[in-house]
């Protein structure tokens, strides 16, 4: 029985794999037309522009999962290697930006330092914080004027990076109950407004780095972050 469950769960992986590299496709195709609309075109710029960006949010969701199988699978032998977590999240902010604009959402940098590196799989951590960026933007729409903040921070137990807004419903007991519930449920989390994908392909990602999504604290803001541990290396970026 435990045999044929593991082959169930294993063909249900390559079946979503293959699925995702599917939809990699169309979406591709459709944020290509839009963006060519845009060029060539007056008409419904607005539209066009809305389409291009949520296409390019969903196709960057599709490649993190499946940077995320691919991280699980390597766990053990995943090489690990200094990442700046600032520079990342300069990256994360302008990558998230139009996507953040169709919520009327402002993004924030709060770096306020120098950090040195931190040891993790730099592809997959930038990843998971694109998801969990993009998770939080749509599951849990901020209000007009609202302020999204990509934030890192020291603390005794190494280098916490994360992603804090007004989530006030946001708390650990919620979270623990999502990720029990993830896939099981169309709304995981019953604060949040979709089904969270973003958010969990994030930790899975982390996870596959040996390190979790947890629900924290930026000043007066509530969030998802991270604890990562700093490199060995004396640099500073």
């Amino acid at each position: 029985m435990q045999e044929g469950s593991a082959n169930n769960s294993g063909e249900a992986v390559q079946l979503l794999r293959s699925v995702a590299e599917q939809l990699k496709m169309p979406l591709t195709t459709i944020a290509r037309q839009a963006e060519l609309g845009q060029l060539t075109s007056d008409l419904s710029m607005t539209d066009l522009g809305t389409i291009r960006t949520h296409a390019a949010a969903a196709l960057t969701l599709v490649d993190s999962y499946l940077l995320g199988l691919q991280l699980m699978r390597e766990q053990s032998e995943l090489q690990l290697e200094p990442v700046s977590v600032s520079s990342l999240l300069v990256e994360t902010a302008h990558e998230l930006s139009g996507f953040a604009k169709q919520y009327n959402a402002k993004l924030e940098l709060s770096i306020g330092g120098k950090y040195e590196p931190v040891m993790a799989h730099a592809q997959g951590l930038k990843s998971a914080l694109l998801s969990l960026g993009y998770g939080l933007l749509e599951s849990y729409p901020l209000l007009d004027g609202g302020q999204l903040t990509l934030a890192v921070h020291r603390t005794p137990h190494g280098i916490v990076t994360g992603l804090y807004g007004d989530f006030e419903k946001l708390t650990s007991d919620s979270w623990r109950k999502a990720l029990a519930l993830q896939g099981q449920a169309p709304r995981p989390l019953t604060s949040l407004s979709g089904n969270g994908a973003g958010l969990f392909v994030a930790e899975a990602i982390l996870h596959a780095m040996s390190t979790r999504l947890r629900v924290g604290k930026h000043q007066n803001q509530q969030g998802l972050a991270t604890t990562l541990q700093p490199s060995q290396q004396l640099s500073f970026v």
